[in-house]
């Protein structure tokens, strides 16, 4: 067992059947093209050590946001943790209070279940537990995104005052240096993800987010990877995972 959580939220295309008819007559796939976080699941994939991955796209559901639309910023442009609005501030998707509910009771609030227990396992068995967020992003800012500034960094590392350690985040820094890869705190986005129940409030609990920019692993207009460099940056995770693992 491994004190390590990985937690995979924006890798799923999938929208079931059931929902489609909630879909205004966009382009489904280019804003799946645009806001999935492709192939994280896989380049994130670390032998022994447990992985929640989302079950359903982000248009869907947002494992990521409060579930309270007043606590969660990004419900101010229509993507609280059931997005209305496109990535270009479009309508996305008709959503009523029983159809809110329903997605949160059948995708939001079961995900957060499942993460919390592996947190608590975790914590049952070593006394500490670190989340690491996956994630990856644009090399181009989208319309919806607070932060326009480009161009980004190869790698940004997401960060919580009371559940991030210095020495966590500085060892992500160094090992994405090493390998080659510019750096950037918190830029273009912020935070990482903790089990509200653990939420600035047990110490023993660290999580640190990665994104990845997706421009140095694949095509971004194809979607085709680079399998070359997908390969070192899936080798340095892992040797990173392994790494923070001895740190504890």
């Amino acid at each position: 067992m491994c004190p390590i959580v990985l937690n995979i939220p924006h890798s799923s295309t999938i929208i079931p059947d059931e929902y489609r008819a909630l879909f205004y007559p966009i382009d489904i796939n280019e804003e799946l093209r645009i806001m999935t976080d492709w192939y994280t699941e896989e380049l994130f994939a670390v032998d022994g050590v447990k992985a929640i991955v989302a079950p359903v796209s982000c248009l869907l559901v947002v494992t990521e946001r409060f579930d309270d639309d007043e606590a969660e910023s990004m419900s101010g442009v229509g993507m609280g943790a059931v997005y209305t609005r496109t990535s270009k501030g479009e309508a996305l998707k008709k959503v009523t209070s029983s159809i809110r509910s329903e997605l949160m009771t059948r995708c939001y609030y079961p995900y957060h279940k499942t993460l919390e227990a592996a947190v608590d396992n975790v914590l049952s068995n070593f006394g500490k537990a670190i989340i690491i967020d996956c994630h990856s992003f644009s090399s181009i800012p989208l319309p919806h995104e607070p932060d326009q500034r480009y161009p980004r960094p190869d790698i940004c590392i997401g960060t919580n005052h009371y559940h991030t350690p210095l020495w966590l985040s500085e060892s992500i820094r160094a090992s994405a240096q090493k390998n080659g890869y510019s750096v950037a705190f918190d830029t273009p986005f912020a935070v990482t993800i903790v089990p509200l129940k653990h939420y600035c409030k047990t110490r023993g609990v660290y999580s640190v987010m990665i994104e990845i920019n997706r421009s140095i692993y694949m095509d971004e207009i194809t979607l085709i990877k680079n399998f070359g460099n997908f390969a070192a940056l899936n080798k340095m995770i892992s040797n990173l995972v392994w790494e923070i693992r001895k740190s504890i």
